[in-house]
């Protein structure tokens, strides 16, 4: 098949369907690429050929992970999604992100007219996975100006389901399009028996199903993902211990102290009197004496230093944190080395020894139209 060739900027979901546009054949599965889920796509499917639907998406309910105290608490900074529904059939008749809504909420008169019976949840979260109809991707040809999928495209879809559902009900009575006029009665009489062209629908699923979009839940996802879906990462299983390293050897000291929290990869080397709680190592990791890790993810590659201490950090790829650092609430990026003895709290550390940047992240800003994560 030949490819698409564009010049490719700033780009939303939306965009990206218009595309392909020319090219679609079928129903296209849209899907984001931070969704954790077990939910089968057949589900999604069968809602979505039964209402011969132009959209269906996936929704579930808020997924709180609990803090290591136990206690489950919904973030601030997790902005609610709110969502009215058809209680008969799940038909989507509003949708917006709390961060997109005033104080009040309205809704017009002939919508509550076609639609007298609407159910609003704030419990139920938009999962970004979507099956959008040929018929609707087509229609994006000629709205240019439409760019995200989640908070420009489905609202409009939604719209013109409400209007197309208001103007039918004018021909609701077969016995009133019968009188004189047979040609104006018989167009009345087609438009009645014609499917619905636009309709948006939701399938709720029970499944654990999560998106992982903002930083702060990453490490808490994580958590989630072990406990949940063992199938996905392995049970606890009491690391090799060693009282010495040797060149090539991997282990863990028998000094050193890992909760059943936590997840360690075979192929690390973790010195002695390290403390290690509710964090997860991988491949090829070197940890130093004396460090002290806690609520953490750790990717392949990573030397820590000795008496380094982490809370609630992500350390990418072949990053190396120095001696006597401490790190709370921060993200470290590809290949990044911290100095010995620095101190940091919730900032993102990129650029490289000489050219080191530091930034804070608002994560308040990547929840809204989830089409773009943007690190502002």
């Amino acid at each position: 098949s030949s490819g698409i060739n564009a010049e490719y900027g700033e780009m939303g979901t939306a965009d990206s369907l218009r595309l392909i546009a020319p090219k679609t054949k079928s129903n296209l599965l849209v899907i984001s690429g931070d969704l954790i889920t077990r939910v089968s796509l057949s589900e999604l499917a069968n809602v979505h050929r039964a209402n011969d639907a132009a959209l269906t998406a996936l929704v579930a309910p808020w997924y709180t992970p609990p803090s290591p105290d136990g206690r489950k608490k919904r973030n601030k900074k997790d902005d609610r999604d709110f969502m009215g529904l058809d209680p008969s059939d799940n038909r989507i008749l509003f949708l917006s992100n709390e961060k997109d809504l005033e104080d009040e909420i309205t809704f017009r008169k002939g919508q509550l007219s076609v639609f007298p019976h609407m159910r609003v949840y704030t419990t139920l979260r938009d999962c970004h996975l979507y099956i959008v109809s040929r018929t609707a991707v087509q229609t994006l040809l000629n709205k240019p100006d439409i760019a995200m999928l989640r908070c420009e495209f489905l609202p409009l879809l939604v719209r013109k389901q409400i209007k197309q559902i208001a103007n039918s009900e004018q021909f609701t009575d077969l016995y009133s399009i019968l009188p004189n006029d047979e040609e104006s009665s018989g167009e009345q009489f087609a438009a009645l028996c014609r499917p619905e062209e636009v309709g948006c629908y939701v399938h709720i699923t029970d499944e654990f199903t999560v998106r992982v979009n903002q930083l702060h839940n990453y490490i808490k996802y994580n958590r989630a993902v072990a406990e949940l879906m063992p199938d996905m990462m392995p049970a606890y299983t009491p690391p090799k211990t060693v009282t010495s390293f040797e060149d090539g050897v991997f282990g863990v000291h028998q000094q050193t102290q890992i909760c059943k929290q936590s997840r360690v990869s075979e192929e690390v080397v973790i010195d002695a009197k390290c403390s290690i709680k509710r964090s997860y190592i991988g491949d090829g990791v070197k940890i130093g004496p004396h460090t002290k890790i806690a609520d953490c993810v750790i990717m392949a590659g990573v030397t820590i230093e000795s008496n380094v201490t982490l809370a609630n950090c992500v350390i990418c790829l072949g990053a190396v944190i120095r001696s006597k650092s401490s790190l709370k609430d921060c993200r470290v990026c590809d290949g990044f080395e911290v100095r010995g003895g620095s101190e940091y709290t919730d900032e993102t550390l990129i650029g490289d020894e000489d050219n080191m940047m530091s930034f804070n992240i608002d994560n308040s800003h990547n929840s809204s139209s989830g089409d773009e994560n943007v690190m502002r």
